[in-house]
């Protein structure tokens, strides 16, 4: 028995530590041969591979390639022809990674000084059908969490929406407050500063969760009056913003996920595939290792 070229000390089934090897298998994707082991006591074979993540995959070779294109503003279509796969096998590699950096995300511990939270809108189909995408981000820019939930549409398009698709609940405020919670139990202090911009609605919301944590909120409607004055300036005006780490974050997100981009032909047709791709994006911009 030689144990220099196996990554198992022990059996994966019965964590025996007899075993011998017996031969290696192919893999053409990848063009390696993977060694095969056979345990004594429990008579299964095991292999390199066995309780990796990728176990079970034919196609491991697309895993980085896919998670690359889909968090570069890149259609699972899109992504299909480029790498000469088919629909489906993007899709099933979208669900298994973008699972993968959910989990990994969710077992992540931090230290921030300053939580910025705030929503941005997308829709599920149509723009009769909007969704809310609570957002939450640290002074290092990195995505604390983000949550998906349906909202009711709006201006003329609420008596349309509601004759077609019926009454819509509004979950705006309880993603904010599932996204406030977990943004709670992920931090190794509670001496942070809390920011959001003026919606009244997070004042309850944010209580609800911390209760004696700084909290400041800020206007938007002065940077907004300045930023019109700015074409008929001959020099341009510096605006401050104090929600710019989130407010940069929400824009990169609109250009590098497809089903954000605004009048594009890609639309989200699942409020969960949203979310699962928000955290594959997550991922990509926490660095974290997924594979």
């Amino acid at each position: 028995m030689s144990l220099l070229s196996c990554k198992h000390t022990k059996c994966p089934h019965c964590y025996a530590k007899s075993f011998v090897k017996r031969g290696y298998f192919y893999n053409k994707n990848t063009k390696t041969y993977i060694p095969r082991y056979n345990c004594k006591v429990c008579r299964k074979t095991f292999s390199t591979r066995t309780n990796s993540p990728t176990f079970m995959q034919k196609r491991t070779d697309l895993n980085v390639q896919i998670y690359h294109y889909l968090c570069s503003g890149a259609s699972m279509r899109t992504t299909a022809k480029s790498l000469g796969c088919t629909y489906r096998t993007v899709y099933l590699k979208f669900l298994w990674l973008s699972q993968r950096a959910k989990q990994i995300h969710l077992s992540q511990i931090f230290s921030s000084q300053e939580i910025y939270f705030d929503e941005m809108q997308s829709i599920e189909h149509t723009k009769l059908k909007p969704l809310t995408v609570a957002l939450a981000v640290d002074e290092q820019y990195r995505i604390l969490g983000t949550q998906v939930g349906k909202i009711p549409a709006q201006g003329h398009l609420a008596k349309i929406s509601l004759f077609k698709y019926g009454y819509r609940q509004n979950e705006s405020t309880k993603k904010v407050k599932t996204l406030l919670t977990m943004v709670k139990s992920q931090q190794m202090s509670a001496a942070f500063t809390l920011k959001s911009d003026a919606k009244p609605e997070y004042v309850p919301a944010v209580r609800a969760v911390f209760k004696k944590v700084v909290y400041e909120q800020f206007s938007s409607r002065g940077n907004k009056e300045k930023r019109r004055e700015q074409k008929y300036l001959k020099k341009e005006k510096k605006v401050f913003d104090p929600l710019f780490p989130l407010n940069q974050r929400c824009a990169k997100l609109r250009d590098h996920i497809k089903r954000l981009v605004r009048r594009s032909w890609c639309t989200n047709k699942r409020a969960d595939h949203l979310e699962l791709a928000l955290y594959l994006y997550v991922a990509k911009n926490n660095n974290y290792k997924l594979i």
